[in-house]
């Protein structure tokens, strides 16, 4: 069977998970990752606000808008850089999106999983099983195999059901998008399930992930300043409480 006709007899539809930091990391953490890691709020792109952000902060998650500008800028995007090529590193860990509004469960796997070689796994959890069982498979295949793993699928609906706003229903239409940013092999890519590829969007490195992020993101507000409907959140790991101390006394004494 293709993975086109195992597609259509397995398709399914989420409920969709809510653009909030305490959800997205009790999920996460119920799958497998370190409780030192959590995800934050990130209140804005300018310096300042990006500064408030806790280091190291090794992926960002976009909640955005899908519009019609904003799909046909995409596809034109997409159109090039198949005409044209780009670097793509092997190490990116890139999965297609084929369940409905599944995109915040696989903004949080992008995440995640990019970010193997400093991110604590559970030897016995679903991330470090996954990442095992998935990382020599095509990007369609990892999206076949997420979609058959129960495991997964039950935590999403747990969490889905946790935020504080509404919750719409599985087949209610759904016109926010998540996506993550990681930095892989000093460049910046753009990882969004609905797409054939990784986007790689020039080069970067761990220092500066949030603002190359936040530069790429400001590229998409100068072409539809209307639209500001936008939500940031950091994967990063929890302050150490003696460390923020320290700082707290350094920024005394230098007063």
């Amino acid at each position: 069977m293709s993975v086109d006709q195992e597609l259509i007899e397995t398709q399914k539809n989420w409920i969709p998970l809510e653009a909030n930091p305490e959800v997205l990391t009790t999920f996460m953490q119920s799958l497998g990752v370190s409780k030192d890691w959590e995800f934050c709020d990130i209140y804005g792109i300018d310096e300042g606000l990006l500064e408030m952000v806790p280091s190291p902060c090794v992926a960002v998650i976009l909640l955005f808008p899908i519009t019609n500008e904003y799909e046909d800028k995409r596809y034109k995007l997409e159109k090039e850089i198949e005409e044209k090529g780009q670097v793509l590193s092997d190490k990116v860990y890139f999965m297609k999106q084929y369940i409905g509004n599944a995109c915040g469960t696989i903004g949080v796997i992008h995440s995640v999983l990019n970010n193997a070689n400093v991110i604590e796994f559970n030897e016995n959890g679903f991330f470090k099983q996954f990442l095992d069982k998935t990382t020599s498979l095509s990007t369609e295949e990892r999206a076949i195999s997420l979609l058959k793993n129960s495991e997964i699928e039950k935590s999403h609906e747990i969490s889905a059901l946790q935020g504080q706003s509404n919750v719409p229903q599985e087949d209610e239409p759904v016109v926010l998008h998540f996506v993550s940013f990681v930095h892989v092999d000093g460049h910046l890519y753009e990882l969004d399930g609905r797409k054939p590829f990784a986007i790689n969007h020039g080069e970067s490195s761990a220092e500066t992930l949030l603002k190359d992020t936040a530069n790429v993101l400001q590229k998409m507000i100068d072409e539809d300043p209307k639209e500001i409907r936008f939500n940031l959140m950091g994967l990063v790991k929890k302050p150490n409480e003696e460390s923020e101390e320290e700082e707290e006394k350094e920024k005394e004494e230098t007063k």
